[in-house]
């Protein structure tokens, strides 16, 4: 086997460690999510759903990366593309499409979308000055009699 066969075996290995890899942690974005909290039994059944969906994941992904690479070398090589060549536009191929099935299943599925840290929210407004108005400076009290007492009661 020469250095060129190795590294081109080395790539074809990659296309299910990739998958599976990918897929799993799709699987760890809704683990990491979950409150640790050691006295729930919802959190543990949660766990082990997504340990679960973890598994099922790599499992899945090298499938999907071994299916989607190997159909996309095989058909270069019919059309007449070099070995080379061939595995490397595989192994392209083969990155998108998990990239868009883990798209997919995110859009589809919130809970298994990547863990964000939360905003923050700049309070403090820029140089905009509001113009403070005050009820009770304005002349004339209101006519109605309710309105008049609650008038009197905030102003005076």
């Amino acid at each position: 086997m020469n250095h060129e066969a190795k590294i081109l075996s080395a790539i074809r290995i990659s296309w299910p460690l990739l998958g599976g890899t990918w897929v799993a942690v799709l699987g760890m974005g809704g683990f990491l999510r979950l409150p640790q909290n050691a006295d729930s039994f919802g959190t543990m059944i949660m766990q082990v759903f997504f340990i679960s969906v973890v598994v099922f994941g790599v499992l899945a992904g090298g499938a999907i990366g071994v299916l989607v690479g190997g159909l996309t070398e095989k058909l270069l090589l019919r059309l007449g593309i070099r070995d080379a060549s061939a595995v490397c536009v595989a192994s392209v191929v083969n990155v998108l499409v998990i990239w868009q099935l883990v798209g997919i299943v995110q859009t589809s599925y919130p809970v298994f979308g990547p863990v964000t840290k939360p905003q923050k929210i700049n309070h403090k407004t820029s140089n905009v000055k509001r113009p403070s108005v005050n009820p009770c400076e304005q002349p004339p009290p209101p006519a109605n009699t309710k309105e008049r007492d609650y008038w009197d009661s905030e102003c005076r």
